[in-house]
């Protein structure tokens, strides 16, 4: 099978390489139990795949690193989970997705729906970690809220922020075409942080009261710090953002003082926040495809990468498409 292998830092290769299963057959059958071998048809690049492709590391890695967020149809099965040929969205092991087949966790696996866009389907892993995180809290019904960074994750955050019915919704970036797609959807203010004090905006837009939620989505102390300002007394914080550094330098005393309830969240419930996440994109109560900036096919991942890396201003969430004519064999 072909798979993207990182032979060295914002360099992919594209290899031939033994398929999964057939590895496990020839060195550790029994260690295919309850798993299943998916056929790659969509996946999508995470903020978490960049570091192995930007460096420092030790080069080259396993080819099919790093995808995670995928879809695809069961080859074989050695779960009762689901059965060869059905359409699945499925957590490879070890991110090893970026390959034309992966195996998967039986219990991992999620059925989709047919006849709908597949990018959007593939995007239910993500918002499965959105509503998770979002189950933590009580109701957010009218209340005025602030979400600090508008990429694939905080426009997941905006999107459900409006669903559950909240009153203003103020997207915060330092991006355009991010803000434009905040805007799609859901937020009813944006604020660009280049040309604007973020805090400022906040204080005017909530006539001083500030806001009731404020949910940060970069991952850097200076964001962390943000959130703390536009916070009003007795807040609450969600620190989704996967941190840069292991410690930040923050502003204790402000956090403090103001009472703020800080909240951490990170994964899934698999079984309740994946079907979820479909049934919201089933339904049409969330409409995914303004942050979908891209969809490029397998061959040109390497592209891919160096976008979501390096071209921010340019796009949002890359696809990877598997099944475009002259990719599969």
């Amino acid at each position: 099978m072909k798979a993207g292998q990182i032979v060295a830092p914002g360099k992919i290769e594209i290899v031939e390489t033994e398929r999964p299963d057939l590895q496990l057959e020839k060195t550790n059958p029994k260690a295919l139990e309850d798993l299943v071998l998916v056929r790659t048809i969509n996946a999508a690049i995470c903020g978490s795949d960049h570091p192995l492709f930007t460096g420092p590391g030790t080069y080259p890695v396993a080819p099919g690193l790093s995808l995670h967020e995928s879809i695809g149809v069961v080859e074989r099965s050695w779960t009762q989970e689901c059965k060869e040929g059905d359409l699945v969205l499925a957590l490879p092991q070890g991110s090893s997705a970026m390959a034309e087949y992966f195996l998967g966790l039986g219990a991992s696996i999620t059925p989709l729906p047919l006849g709908l866009p597949q990018e959007q389907l593939v995007m239910a892993q993500p918002l499965g970690t959105v509503i998770y995180c979002l189950r933590k809290l009580g109701h957010w019904f009218n209340s005025e809220v602030a979400i600090v960074g508008q990429g694939p994750m905080g426009l997941m955050f905006t999107t459900m922020m409006r669903n559950l019915g909240a009153a203003l919704i103020i997207g915060i970036d330092q991006y355009d075409n991010r803000l434009d797609a905040a805007k799609q959807m859901g937020a009813t203010h944006v604020v660009n942080t280049k040309n604007t004090d973020p805090v400022e905006a906040v204080a005017e837009i909530t006539e001083g009261r500030m806001a009731d939620l404020v949910i940060e989505v970069v991952g850097v102390a200076e964001t962390f710090n943000m959130c703390v300002q536009l916070a009003r007394h007795k807040a609450q914080f969600i620190n989704f953002g996967v941190p840069k550094t292991s410690q930040y330098t923050i502003d204790m005393m402000e956090l403090f003082r103001k009472n703020i309830q800080l909240t951490t969240s990170v994964g899934p419930d698999i079984d309740i926040d994946f079907k979820s996440a479909m049934r919201l994109i089933e339904e049409g109560r969330v409409n995914l495809a303004p942050m979908i900036s891209h969809k490029l096919p397998f061959a040109k991942v390497q592209e891919g990468f160096e976008l979501a890396t390096r071209s921010k201003g340019e796009c949002i969430k890359i696809v990877v498409d598997f099944e475009e004519k002259g990719i599969k064999q």
